[in-house]
């Protein structure tokens, strides 16, 4: 039986996004937030415009028929745009004539591109996609460019010239996931931080660009993973990501694991998910603590112990380390959580 046709929603990055996607999807939506649940799929689409020419969309979307987003060249001069994705499941993604695969799991875990090349987002159905983009405006990223050291600028600014239009993918290393899931938390419609999402998107826009910065100024690519190898580490990050309880395996036993040498290991590692073997899992940690604290439901103690620190001292200072405050300011300058209903 031939795969049915996708539908293909149509788009342009502009003030205007809902009002264009809405009806495709037979959508409701009014200024900030869009929903459908129908023949298409189900859908929750939640916008925050945070400050003039920049805003954040949350996508959390199951489709019931193969269905694909495709962006239109914006021009005078359009909108620049920051894609995450934050499933289980990659997303298919091609910006001009190059194909790959959007995910946390992936190299590519997140996506910088110019508003005068095509991009299209090709969803599988009965799949959870969960996304996050980041949407700036040529005037509010050159902006941004402008306060950086004046040292930085010439090369920062080749990522946005109009005339040589530019994409940029990096894997979604752990700094960055977590601001991301910290927007996210506050991407509903009883949020009560906007100041928070405004300074993580920030800081998440200067890290990425840092990050491109460093890649342009390297002498070589570097050479492309095997997809086997790729596989094998997205394992090994699986595991150090759900057993942050547990001491570091060392790097000849996860070497072992994926079946190739200490040496290879440590490259790929850092390669795809942008830290060392052991900064990455002391990243998890301290994430992971920042994340407990601000749930407000263990004390400093307890989360202190559930991470394996005997001596409470020890886990402060590396926490301090990771975030320059004490685990106990986080604690005491998070508010008592109240989600909205349903959220």
């Amino acid at each position: 039986m031939p795969a049915s046709r996708p539908l293909t929603i149509t788009y342009k990055n502009d003030d205007q996004w809902f009002a264009q996607v809405g009806p495709q999807l037979r959508a409701t939506f009014d200024e900030d937030s869009l929903r459908f649940d129908n023949e298409i799929g189900k859908g929750d689409f939640y916008r925050v415009n945070i400050d003039h020419g920049l805003r954040v969309r949350r996508v959390s979307v199951m489709f019931r028929k193969p269905v694909v987003f495709k962006r239109k060249i914006t021009h005078d001069p359009g909108y620049y745009v920051l894609a995450s994705n934050l499933s289980e499941q990659f997303l298919a993604t091609t910006t001009g004539e190059t194909l790959f695969n959007l995910g946390y799991g992936t190299e590519n875990g997140i996506y910088f591109s110019s508003p005068q090349l095509t991009a299209s987002y090709s969803f599988e159905p009965d799949i959870q996609y969960h996304l996050i983009f980041i949407v700036m405006s040529y005037g509010r990223i050159h902006d941004f460019i402008s306060r950086q050291p004046e040292s930085q600028r010439p090369m920062l600014l080749s990522f946005v010239n109009a005339d040589k239009p530019m994409y940029h993918v990096e894997c979604l290393d752990t700094y960055s996931l977590n601001l991301l899931k910290e927007m996210d938390q506050q991407m509903h419609g009883g949020r009560t931080n906007n100041l928070l999402i405004h300074a993580r998107c920030l800081e998440l826009c200067f890290h990425v660009l840092q990050r491109m910065e460093e890649r342009k100024a390297r002498t070589h690519r570097p050479a492309t993973i095997h997809p086997a190898d790729v596989i094998k580490m997205n394992e090994i990050r699986h595991s150090l990501l759900n057993d942050y309880q547990s001491p570091c395996p060392p790097v000849h036993v996860a070497a072992q694991r994926a079946l190739m040498s200490p040496s290879k290991f440590k490259t790929l590692f850092r390669q795809m998910f942008g830290h060392s073997y052991y900064q990455f899992y002391k990243n998890v940690r301290m994430h992971k603590a920042r994340e407990l604290l601000m749930a407000r439901q263990m004390n400093v103690s307890e989360v202190g112990y559930m991470l394996g620190y005997n001596n409470i001292s020890k886990f402060t200072k590396a926490f301090k380390d990771a975030f320059a405050v004490t685990p106990g300011s986080v604690m005491s300058l998070t508010p008592s959580p109240n989600p909205p209903p349903g959220v």
